[in-house]
């Protein structure tokens, strides 16, 4: 037998491609796990700008509800509401479901709406200047007994 007819009826062992030689292949061989991390990166970013734009969003449906409630996260815990129900087309916070939603609420449940008690007059009253010569003569017993 001569050597060419042993190298054909020899099976050729499983080629693998080449390694990239050059820095311009390795770098086309790598464009798509580099654009799938940099996909995987903007997907994460993208989540946690979400999950901050919806607890900013919120705060503020707390901080709406916080004006008749004792505590206006009541209004989710409590009150079962989900964030996306209280928002209009654009994403924001719509008063008017805000407000159904607590007038629902104050229906189920009134005990949980502050009692909005006013303090009445803080301070110096009309009465507490004991007379109009001297504004800053403070009363005693004797000008009260006197009925000053």
């Amino acid at each position: 037998m001569n050597d060419t007819e042993n190298a054909v009826d020899q099976e050729l062992p499983e080629q693998k491609p080449a390694a990239p030689t050059s820095p311009l292949a390795a770098e086309e061989a790598s464009a798509p796990e580099a654009e799938r991390r940099a996909l995987e990166e903007a997907r994460d970013r993208l989540g946690a700008a979400n999950k901050r734009i919806d607890a900013m969003l919120r705060r503020e449906v707390e901080r709406r509800a916080g004006e008749r409630l004792v505590c206006g996260a009541d209004l989710f815990d409590l009150g079962g509401q989900e964030l996306s129900g209280l928002l209009d087309e654009s994403g924001c916070v719509d008063d008017a479901k805000v407000g159904a939603a607590l007038d629902a609420l104050s229906k189920a449940r009134p005990y949980l709406f502050s009692i909005n008690r006013g303090w009445g007059v803080v301070g110096p009253g009309p009465g507490s200047i004991s007379s109009d010569d001297d504004p800053y003569d403070t009363p005693d017993w004797k000008s009260a007994l006197r009925g000053r």
